[in-house]
């Protein structure tokens, strides 16, 4: 008699947990996914409404719109459709998707806009310094034409690993003269010959097309499209730090990033919510390796074949998509201080500059960046 009076009521309290779990997910609530991709990881965080698209419809969605984008652009992945580009002869008509031709011209016309100094040919340079997918060969066996390899690099490594990927190549130091000067002879975006009515790509001259800069925001811009897909009207998603942002959290306040201080630690710099846009950072502290005490930048200037020396520590862009931040936003970056700044008031872009001093940092910013801070700076 007594356990049927304990039972009772213990079932009448899991009743009614269920039913509060059943209302409060009948709320709308913040879901959170989260995975790897591209070498780093991707988040996405998103309202979910009663009725609305399942958690698993979501997850599958986004892997699919990571996967296409990584077969399509990826460098690290010898039959993604970037890489049998790469592979085709000279002179080779080449017809492509739509998304990688698009990207390979938006990115072309970034290179054009810089001059050259950011360059979507830029991969023999890229992997000559190590940064690519493909290790030089090592130094004893004389210079090594760009692109050759020892082994293939995974895509992701910290910047003590790639040292020592390096130096297991025999590269100890920078790039001889002679060997950069080969890779350059590889490097140029007026090679490519684009043609937007039948979607073709045609090589003039061996170079290896790298979209890794632009790639991260594409992929950011592919799954927010995913998302809309599904319906979802308020949501933030992030692949290895691009950001697209949409709507508004659960409470109803608007998505908010933190833009980092260009050091090692995680600190703040400042917080920003620019609503519906994109935003991008990058910056000299994000992939570099060490060799001989001296600092190398994956941010290599195509026009001298050297990673970029100057007091520019970062750069933050938010624009319409992410593909567009993240470009602009390396762009920049590789120009440095005075040029950066120049090319991003001419062009009317929301940018925000963090500058190496003697002691600390020096900032500033262009068009409407400031009206999005929420720190009360300018």
């Amino acid at each position: 008699m007594r356990r049927e009076r304990l039972v009772l009521p213990l079932l009448l309290a899991a009743v009614f947990v269920a039913a509060l779990y059943w209302y409060s997910r009948q709320q709308p609530h913040l879901e959170q996914l989260h995975g790897a991709t591209m070498g780093t990881s991707w988040s996405v965080k998103y309202v979910s409404v009663p009725y609305g698209v399942s958690r698993p419809v979501v997850v599958k969605a986004v892997k699919a719109a990571l996967e296409d984008v990584n077969q399509a652009m990826s460098t690290w992945r010898p039959d993604s459709e970037l890489m049998q580009l790469n592979r085709a002869p000279v002179g080779e008509v080449v017809q492509v998707s739509q998304p990688l031709f698009d990207l390979v011209a938006q990115a072309s016309a970034l290179s054009r806009l810089s001059a050259g100094a950011y360059d979507v040919t830029a991969g023999a340079l890229v992997n000559l310094w190590g940064f690519g997918s493909e290790r030089p060969q090592g130094r004893e066996e004389g210079p090594a034409a760009p692109g050759a390899v020892s082994a293939r690099r995974p895509e992701s490594l910290s910047s003590s690993h790639l040292a020592a990927w390096l130096a297991q190549a025999g590269q100890k130091q920078a790039p001889a003269p002679e060997q950069i000067a080969e890779a350059l002879r590889q490097v140029g975006y007026q090679t490519l010959r684009l043609d937007e009515t039948h979607r073709t790509i045609t090589k003039t001259r061996a170079v290896f097309i790298d979209l890794s800069s632009i790639a991260k925001g594409y992929g950011v811009d592919r799954v927010a499209a995913a998302l809309q897909e599904q319906g979802l009207e308020n949501y933030m998603v992030e692949v290895g730090g691009e950001v697209f942002l949409r709507g508004d959290r659960p409470d109803g306040e608007p998505w908010r990033i933190a833009v980092r201080q260009p050091v090692v630690e995680n600190r703040v710099q400042l917080i920003v919510a620019p609503g519906d846009r994109a935003i991008a950072t990058s910056g000299d502290y994000l992939n570099y390796y060490e060799l001989q005490d001296v600092h190398f930048s994956h941010l290599i200037d195509a026009r001298t074949g050297y990673p970029e020396q100057h007091r520019l520590a970062s750069v933050t862009v938010v624009a319409d998509t992410a593909a567009e931040a993240d470009g602009w936003a390396t762009l920049l970056m590789i120009v440095g201080e005075q040029a950066g700044r120049e090319l991003a008031e001419q062009h009317g872009l929301d940018a925000f500059f963090i500058y190496h001093k003697e002691s600390g940092f020096a900032v500033l910013s262009t068009g409407r960046f400031d009206s999005w801070r929420l720190d009360g700076g300018s």
